[in-house]
């Protein structure tokens, strides 16, 4: 009986120490470059060090091209290759199955897309009223319009008055068209003569071209068509299954993952894509704004983004174009300010200067790839935003183009304890 007693009681012993070393170090362990995680034994999870305080997970890129194979589900490894170390950025293949890709894009069919540019009414800009006469301003004057100074505007001095004023890149059929709409007759000998210029209308074609820029989807930052799928609960078990594989990739805690935002499904016809842009907002620039997560009724001007991760999905083969461009990764002369200023050219336009980018991610079917927009601040939590993360959607030649987006927000060190709204 004593013996009985003993066994059961040093069993006990045992069992609660195993239980109590959960939430400390014993249960940590330090990957190939010395970076010590710590993880839940029965759920694969990130769990609290000794200070009882949770943070958040890197994956360290190591160099461009360093391969991991991960165990995302039991018994099925992924390779992980980086792809660039600023921004840190990686790429899954096959991360998705070809039927879990084909269902993701039926079930948007079935929820319905909307668009996500501006309706191009060509007839009612056709027919505005364009009678403003001979602009007094930038528009008005000859010489910044007959850059070569040869006495006459050419179709080529149009284009790049539009990319020096708008940024707008125009072709030369864009151009007649333009003169056709307006009902002008000076340009059709291709030339614009000082005299002609004198008297014409050319804060009308000013506006003219401020309404393409605003509204034509060839020309918009945007052009492609989205709808957003629940991944909670009520969800099908493949988009649960996806948010599982998820947790394992970035090995967040779960209230984390949970507190992610929808999977956004897009859709991308010809000359569909999305110029150069961040996913998340720096807080040195919007330090007055909360967290968008924790604000359910805010505008997007009264909150900031707080993207820490993006997971990208490719869900078809683009047949010409649709890439994912980086255009400064791993650039080490990259200065934002003056990348801002577009001081050596507009590379924000994807449509113009996709393949200038320093990284470009060809779409391939069943790939995923994940960057953190954000840095850690010195307490494991969100920092401030990776400016290196600019990235953008190359312009779809050929064909048509499926891709999901996660977004997981995450807390800064404040606000670790505040519950995301996307949580359920």
């Amino acid at each position: 009986m004593a013996f009985t007693f003993n066994r059961v009681f040093i069993f006990l012993a045992l069992f609660a120490s195993a239980q109590a070393s959960h939430y400390t170090k014993d249960h940590c362990a330090k990957d190939e470059h010395g970076n010590e995680h710590c993880y839940k034994d029965e759920e694969d999870e990130p769990c609290f060090y000794e200070d009882y305080e949770e943070r958040l997970y890197q994956w360290d890129p190591v160099e461009r091209g360093y391969e991991r194979q991960l165990e995302l589900e039991n018994g099925k490894f992924y390779t992980m290759r980086t792809v660039a170390v600023k921004p840190k950025l990686f790429e899954i293949p096959n991360f998705l199955t070809a039927e879990e890709c084909e269902h993701i894009i039926a079930s948007a069919g079935i929820r319905g897309l909307q668009s996500s540019s501006l309706f191009f009414d060509k007839f009612a800009l056709a027919n505005k009223n364009y009678t403003k006469g001979h602009s007094k301003q930038v528009a008005g004057d000859f010489e910044i319009w007959d850059k070569n100074g040869d006495g006459v505007i050419t179709m080529e001095d149009i284009k790049q008055f539009a990319v020096n004023t708008r940024f707008l890149y125009l072709k030369d059929e864009d151009i007649t068209e333009m003169f056709k709409e307006m009902k002008l007759d000076c340009f059709d000998d291709g030339e614009i003569s000082r005299e002609e210029f004198d008297t014409l209308n050319s804060h009308a074609i000013n506006e003219y071209m401020a309404a393409l820029r605003e509204t034509h989807p060839r020309f918009r930052d945007r052009y492609s068509e989205q709808t957003w799928l629940k991944q909670d609960e009520g969800a099908d078990s493949i988009l649960r299954n996806l948010r599982e594989r998820i947790k394992r990739l970035t090995k967040l805690p779960t209230r984390i993952i949970e507190g992610g935002e929808p999977l956004q499904v897009l859709h991308y016809d010809v000359n569909g894509h999305y110029h150069a842009h961040f996913d998340g907002q720096s807080k040195k620039n919007l330090a007055n704004l909360e967290c968008c997560q924790f604000k359910p009724h805010a505008s997007p001007t009264e909150c900031r983004l707080c993207r820490y991760i993006t997971i990208l999905y490719y869900l078809n083969d683009v047949e010409e174009g649709g890439e994912t461009a980086f255009p400064v990764a791993d650039d080490d002369t990259y200065d934002h300010n003056s990348f801002v200023r577009r001081q050596k050219g507009d590379f924000y336009n994807m449509s113009e200067f996709c393949y200038n980018s320093t990284t470009v991610v060809k779409s391939e079917r069943g790939k995923a790839v994940m960057w953190y927009n954000h840095n850690l601040d010195e307490h494991g939590w969100l920092g401030d935003r990776d400016d290196f993360a600019l990235h953008g959607g190359c312009d779809v030649r050929k064909g048509e183009k499926w891709v999901a987006n996660n977004w997981i927000p995450a807390p800064e060190y404040e606000t670790r304890h505040l519950e995301s709204m996307y949580a359920v």
